[in-house]
């Protein structure tokens, strides 16, 4: 199998995918974009899951960030979705999670979604997207708000959480965890865009053991910018070696100390005495 190492425009949108080299490039495309997706959209409902876990549904959108004191004098309930038992403390949720027991299974969820998912814990682990893994991921989640909200009892239709799990989110593309693509997209490999009507040998060869490092970019959005020759780890690596450096020298520079002067690796004339006699003083007496 064929290990592609995909990237977006940012490291934490970066995932491991195994496919074939006879695979079509168009039909590969269409994988990679619907995991990518999938993904995304794993771990902006783990991220959810956790909030409403600990401060409960989102409020109405006229009422979001009022604080209590703006509530006085405002003809605005805060808490008509009942008295709150966590508030909120930016006033965007309505305070009232639901009982211990059913928020810690709404974070377990929550927590193993994330590590299936986030690239920073499945990158290390080499794990492989698949589109059966996250759904499972998405799947265990769902379960987790029937439990904690039967039918969707008291979850407002405009809660992040019900509008993931009911395929209604409208994404802006302002967070990294909205950066999602089109059927329409482009791979990029070796500074060359894969072409979707050829086959995936074409450009790897027929070997099914490779590992090759593509990128992923909208249609407009043209050829992406070059990786850096060192990664970052061995960039910050080399500034804190060159900087160490640059400090010696400035400390040596700044010792006017010749006190060394003085020691006997500092004689001129150490190898001379050193010749003639051994090293000893040269002693005589007359006849």
């Amino acid at each position: 199998m064929v290990i592609l190492h995909v990237k977006r425009t940012e490291a934490k949108n970066e995932f491991l995918y195994e496919t074939t080299t006879a695979m079509e490039v168009g039909a590969l495309l269409a994988e990679l974009t619907e995991v990518h997706n999938m993904r995304l959209k794993v771990l902006r409902l783990a991220q959810y899951l956790k909030d409403l876990a600990t401060h409960g549904p989102i409020r109405p959108e006229e009422t979001r960030g009022l604080t209590d004191e703006t509530a006085k004098i405002s003809e605005l309930d805060i808490n008509a979705y009942g008295k709150p038992t966590n508030p909120d403390p930016h006033g965007y949720r309505t305070g009232c999670p639901p009982p211990p027991e059913t928020a810690a299974v709404l974070t377990r969820m929550a927590d193993e979604a994330e590590s299936g998912a986030k690239s920073t814990i499945c990158m290390p682990r080499k794990t492989f997207m698949t589109k059966d893994h996250l759904q499972v991921l998405l799947d265990n989640m769902r379960g987790a708000v029937m439990i904690a909200y039967p039918a969707y009892h008291r979850l407002p239709q405009y809660d992040p959480v019900r509008v993931e799990l009911e395929d209604q989110e409208e994404l802006d593309g302002r967070s990294d965890l909205q950066d999602v693509l089109e059927p329409d997209c482009q791979m990029w490999w070796a500074g060359k865009q894969v072409m979707r009507e050829k086959l995936l040998s074409e450009y790897v060869g027929r070997n099914e053991k490779t590992k090759i490092v593509c990128r992923l970019t909208s249609a407009n959005a043209g050829a992406p910018v070059r990786e850096p020759r060192i990664d970052e780890d061995t960039h910050k690596a080399m500034l804190s070696h060159y900087y160490k450096k640059q400090e010696e020298n400035k400390k040596l520079m700044e010792d006017n100390d010749d006190s060394y002067l003085e020691s006997s690796w500092a004689n001129p004339k150490a190898l001379k005495s050193a010749l003639v006699g051994g090293g000893k003083d040269i002693s005589w007496k007359p006849f």
